[in-house]
């Protein structure tokens, strides 16, 4: 079925090593049972992509159906960036819930589109429309569960990916083995075991070619980090994986602590979030972070902050020695404020408008919204010289996602006019959304539909030019800027928090 597939071949050879086999269905059960992930006469929607991690998973599922009394559902999404590809591996899918007798639902998504509409890295819209079609099947079918085949492998590599980028406790705790009704029941199971298995039961899947290409963080860290580690500690994965649980644990304890801290510390007054002085300071460090951090969400209307590390120490430092009466201004448009028993968290009381030319190319850090621009020109493949590129545009994508920024998108270069700015919102801004066909859209009535806070939409940043603008940053696009056929130059820009002092260049 194509070269992307993977054939274990069985024919002539000799019993399977059921130790193997024993061994990958034990710590399967045992991962089960420590975690609490399934109860008797659950209905289990199983993410099956076709690669061996969840080949695996729905076999050995499949092993314990009886056992459990579980009913099984395959669901399988094709997100069309690979064209005849990923739906050979979408064909494969149904073809093995066939062969394995169970019911399965396999659709397709068109997430270049998504991703191009909302200027969204493949990763970040891929998770985002993956995510929301699972829980649509398990509604749709009645499912109590949702099965990812995740593995300890990628434990440690997304532990070694947020060590990298200078994650806290919580981030290196790196992926929950249960959240909500999604459970990851191979999180204590190596590839290695996974493969082991696969071969020894003379079970075929297939293999993603983009798995392999070195322009990820996640392969790199996979293809040339995890390698040299294991020249130092042979079981560096499962070394890892262990230290992610540990962190995990850990975080969770510091939550519950910080939750008992909380009712005497925080509180909301008259519009703005109060932090008691004298509780504060008499937290641990650890305690102090996350009671702040806590006190910006509950600020913000939202479960997270957009305060990075180094504006966290920044804060922590200024509610240590600023004297009463001093104020730091934030992210997002609010203030913070030393007063004699207490710090005081609320919104500027008129937000500043701000409008920052960027460096094209370059980078450039916006100081009020916290974020770090990059903009990059590249030429576009000329037609006729390559096949079509995922997002449908005609052009090869030159560039690939980077998982460091929060946002990127691509447009035509040709068609914007320079300078180019990053700011917030005015009074009569309006845009054309991507996918709408070039209807035109007040911004303030584009908020509406979206359901963005009221307090919120001033912090929304913009890119535009002297034309208007070009896309609201982390949720659409103006279809007007994007590339098509004849796009002969890019323009792309890619959006993060802004770690430091990086200036221009």
């Amino acid at each position: 079925m194509g070269s992307g597939f993977a054939v274990s071949n069985d024919h002539g050879r000799s019993l399977p090593d059921i130790s193997i086999i024993m061994t990958l269905l034990t710590k399967f059960k045992d991962t089960i049972s420590k975690y609490h992930m399934l109860s008797p006469g659950d209905r289990v929607v199983v993410a099956v992509s076709g690669g061996p991690d969840s080949v695996s998973l729905l076999r050995a599922l499949l092993s314990f159906a009886p056992e459990y009394g579980l009913t099984l559902h395959i669901a399988h999404l094709d997100h069309r960036f690979r064209g005849s590809e990923s739906a050979a591996e979408a064909m494969f899918v149904a073809d093995l819930a066939r062969t394995l007798g169970l019911r399965a639902t396999v659709e397709g998504r068109d997430v270049p589109a998504y991703c191009a509409e909302r200027g969204l890295s493949a990763q970040a819209g891929g998770r985002e429309v993956r995510y929301r079609f699972l829980r649509q099947v398990a509604e749709s079918v009645g499912a109590n569960r949702i099965a990812l085949g995740h593995t300890a492998n990628d434990q440690a590599e997304t532990l070694l990916m947020r060590l990298i980028r200078g994650a806290g406790a919580s981030g290196l705790s790196a992926i929950p083995p249960v959240r909500e009704n999604i459970i990851r029941p191979l999180i204590d199971i190596t590839r290695e075991e996974v493969l082991a298995y696969l071969n020894e039961i003379g079970q075929n899947f297939v293999t993603d070619p983009s798995n392999l290409k070195p322009v990820y963080t996640r392969n790199r860290v996979r293809q040339e980090v995890i390698p040299v580690l294991e020249r130092f500690n042979p079981r560096i994965v499962e070394a890892l994986a262990a230290a992610a649980e540990v962190l995990r644990d850990e975080d969770a304890a510091m939550e519950a602590s910080l939750n008992r801290s909380m009712p005497g510390t925080v509180r909301q007054d008259d519009g703005a979030v109060r932090i008691d002085r004298s509780v504060f300071n008499g937290l641990l460090p650890a305690l102090r972070r996350r009671v702040l951090r806590k006190a910006l969400a509950l600020s913000c209307g939202e479960e997270t902050s957009d305060l990075s590390s180094v504006r966290t120490r920044e804060a922590l430092g200024f509610m240590a020695h600023a004297q009463t009466g001093r104020t730091m201004e934030l992210p997002g448009g609010l203030i913070l404020t030393r007063e004699y028993d207490a710090f005081l968290i609320r919104r500027r009381e008129r937000d500043e408008e701000y409008s920052i030319p960027l460096a094209v190319p370059g980078r450039t850090v916006v100081p009020g919204p916290g974020l770090e621009v990059e903009v990059l020109a590249h030429e576009a493949l000329a037609p006729g010289n390559g096949p079509p590129s995922s997002r449908g545009t005609g052009i090869e994508e030159p560039v690939p996602s980077d998982e460091n920024y929060l946002w990127q998108a691509q447009f035509d270069y040709d068609k914007i006019a320079l300078p180019l700015y990053l700011r917030n919102r005015r009074a009569g801004d309006f845009f054309c959304p991507a996918g709408m066909k070039g209807m035109r859209k007040k911004l303030q009535d584009y908020f509406v539909d979206e359901k963005v806070p009221r307090g919120m939409r001033i912090a929304v940043p913009l890119l535009a030019t002297e034309q208007g603008l070009v896309w609201v940053i982390g949720m659409r696009t103006d279809g007007r800027f994007l590339p098509g056929p004849g796009t002969k130059k890019l323009l792309i820009v890619r959006v993060r928090k802004a770690e430091g002092d990086v200036r221009s260049s």
